[in-house]
């Protein structure tokens, strides 16, 4: 029986503490809401997401050309870094 009881008892746990993190983001989605509300006029769009894209593509294609040089792994740093500069350069344009 007491086999049992321990086998049982992370489950318990968890699911409590899942229960209370469900609870925790509900209360803090509400409160986001009510801030986005009041600052709806504050926010500004910008071109993150496209120079994302644009910079995983062009970071990609310096990766494919150094490979020759550098090995296959530097692909990955070619789009890591096209990822993030892209990132940088559309967080800085604002749309109009």
């Amino acid at each position: 029986m007491i086999k049992f009881i321990f086998n049982i008892l992370p489950l318990i746990v968890v699911s409590i503490a899942v229960v209370i993190f469900i609870n925790n983001v509900k209360k803090k989605n509400e409160e986001n809401k009510a801030y986005e509300e009041k600052n709806e006029e504050k926010i500004k769009e910008n071109y993150m997401t496209m120079g994302m894209s644009l910079g995983m593509c062009l970071g990609a294609a310096i990766g494919l050309s150094f490979t020759n040089i550098f090995g296959k792994e530097f692909i990955s740093y070619g789009i890591c870094i096209g990822t993030c500069v892209g990132m940088i350069i559309g967080m800085n344009i604002e749309k109009k």
